[in-house]
């Protein structure tokens, strides 16, 4: 086990400052008092009139308008948010709106119903630019309501979108943003109020899209939205979450239990179940039949349990999946090359690509690309994912500087991607050739802080775990190493049904490792005596029967020495 300090070993007088500045941000005071004053005002994204006024127009001659969820989070809440706000504020409105029946993105022009007027896409579409004029071609306004990066503005459409608006400096803004800023212009024209109740889903949408929680007009949406959670799926969510996230409702939590149920449901939920939870998030007054109490329930208590029974379903399949991808890799000797590029077209539904190359990226450390050769042609398309503690910061750029890929279209870290087939072995060529230097095989922790076990007290892991509202994406929890640290071999514990979890205490404070089986219990802890062991983790807190205890959740562990027990006679 290897760690190093990233920045000051600053632990007693000013932790949260040493912590914020090895995340990169130098404006602590600001980043610590967000406030209305960070917001930039929505007329600041271009087009945003032009589409206000023309979603009003419409309205005005009774048009019919289609709404097309995305698939995803962000394009769940964007969606949703906009089709509540025209119905609540125009009851007669003539709406309707389509999901995915798989993670397409975009909006499918075939399946436009022939009397629509208007088409409206949150959370995607703005590089659709055939389907733009397809639809213009056919009479049909369309208006794109976007975050992702794209070549041009189109030209047969009315695009919305913050990487296309010069004077509007926040590019860490999701759908959900967007489709906000875009109910503030329509407040502003129809001189009401009501854009502000959707912050809640504005929150959820840009914690579950990744986007940057450093950007203070950004970090400011997801706080205050989820200072008041009003859309009733969402409270039913985190009540379903509650022994997970025990009530905390924070932006790690948010992240780590909330959207990856929605996502689920995205990935492997049958078209039936999906459509549950868009009415769940519509916020129907719909009563289900619940068999196994023999009750009728409302829609979002009831979708709550569903996603629930869908991420679980989702993560066999998961599991499955990369045991058949082990094999492709052992039997094909990918584990020679840097990055791994799997073709994964007989193995793997392609809902699951993007969360199986996670799953492996952890699990060999190092970038993983699945792909999977599209019907009648040499193309392969799938996903690529970094590792998080890699080599590689931004996979995306790397993978375009090779000048062989058709695109890389996304996250810097998560992104789909198109290559021809004859360029995949020059891919692997170029890329073992360019990291030929680097050694994938060890880990090494970054840590903020390196405590030696003999100056270790309880307050600086309740101190820090105080911090923890302020963790979210790139501004990650805290990794601490601990060295030095002793503890007796009748100390040593294995809890649980299936003794998986290793437990000691040390200076009144708890360490834990989950996921430690008996076998390596025995083999690192055979000998009798004093352990010395270096350790790094994350600060926790354990609340038994009122009472609080200081606590350290192992990460990676190492014992460095035993001091064997002195007999006295």
């Amino acid at each position: 086990m290897k760690y190093e300090l990233i920045g000051k070993n600053d632990y007693f007088l000013n932790p949260i400052e040493t912590i914020l500045k090895n995340r990169g941000i130098e404006d602590i005071q600001s980043f610590l008092n967000i406030s209305e004053k960070d917001v930039i005002h929505w007329s600041l994204l271009r087009n945003i009139v032009r589409a206000a006024e023309c979603l009003l127009e419409h309205v005005k001659k009774g048009s019919y308008i289609f709404v097309q969820y995305d698939s995803d989070i962000d394009g769940i809440c964007s969606s949703t948010m906009i089709i509540k706000y025209l119905k609540k504020v125009f009851p007669d409105i003539k709406l309707q709106w389509r999901i995915h029946n798989g993670k397409e993105h975009g909006v499918i022009v075939n399946e436009v119903p022939d009397d629509v007027d208007l088409v409206i896409i949150p959370d995607a579409g703005s590089n659709q630019y055939r389907e733009h004029k397809q639809l213009k071609d056919k009479g049909i306004d369309v208006i794109v309501l976007d975050h992702h990066d794209c070549e041009k503005e189109s030209d047969y459409a009315i695009v919305v979108n913050n990487q296309l608006s010069p004077d509007y400096l926040n590019k860490n803004f999701s759908g959900a943003g967007i489709v906000f800023k875009f109910l503030q212009a329509l407040d502003d024209k129809l001189q009401i109020n009501h854009a502000n109740h959707y912050l809640d889903l504005v929150a959820v949408g840009n914690i579950g899209d990744m986007m940057d929680s450093r950007e203070l007009e950004t970090r400011y949406y997801m706080s205050e939205g989820l200072k008041k959670i009003n859309n009733k799926f969402l409270q039913a969510l985190f009540d379903k979450q509650e022994f997970s996230t025990k009530g905390v409702v924070n932006l790690i939590n948010t992240a780590f239990y909330i959207a990856p149920l929605c996502n689920a449901a995205i990935r492997v939920g049958s078209h039936e179940e999906k459509m549950q939870m868009i009415n769940a998030f519509l916020e129907s007054d719909e009563k289900i039949y619940y068999k196994r109490k023999d009750i009728y329930e409302d829609i979002q208590t009831n979708t709550a349990r569903l996603l629930a029974n869908i991420r679980a379903r989702q993560n066999r399949l998961r599991d499955k999946g990369v045991e058949a991808i082990n094999e492709r890799i052992e039997e094909k000797n990918l584990l020679q090359n840097k990055i791994l590029i799997i073709n994964v077209t007989d193995l793997l539904d392609k809902n699951l690509t993007g969360l199986v190359a996670n799953q492996l990226s952890r699990l060999y450390k190092r970038p993983v690309l699945l792909i999977r050769q599209k019907d009648d042609s040499t193309v392969f398309g799938g996903s690529a994912r970094g590792y998080e503690k890699g080599f590689i910061k931004d996979l995306k750029g790397f993978l375009l500087d090779t000048d062989k890929f058709i695109f890389c279209e996304g996250h810097k870290s998560a992104f789909g991607i198109e290559i021809e087939g004859e360029n995949l072995i020059n891919v692997n060529e170029i890329v073992n050739e360019k990291l030929s230097e680097i050694d994938i095989n060890m880990d090494i922790h970054e840590v903020d802080f390196i405590i030696p076990g003999k100056q270790l007290a309880d307050s600086i892991i309740k101190d820090i775990h105080d911090l923890r509202d302020y963790w979210g994406q790139r501004v990650e929890e805290p990794l601490l190493a601990f060295s030095g640290i002793e503890v007796n071999k009748e100390d040593l514990m294995l809890l649980g049904s299936n003794r998986a979890t290793l437990k000691f205490t040390f200076r009144g404070i708890e360490f834990i490792k989950f996921k430690f089986n008996e076998n390596e219990f025995n083999d690192l802890f055979s000998n009798n005596g004093t352990f010395v062991i270096d350790l790094v983790g994350r600060c926790g807190l354990n609340i038994w029967e009122g009472k609080e205890k200081a606590q350290v959740i192992i990460e990676d562990f190492e014992v460095i020495k035993v001091k064997k027990k002195q007999w006295v006679f």
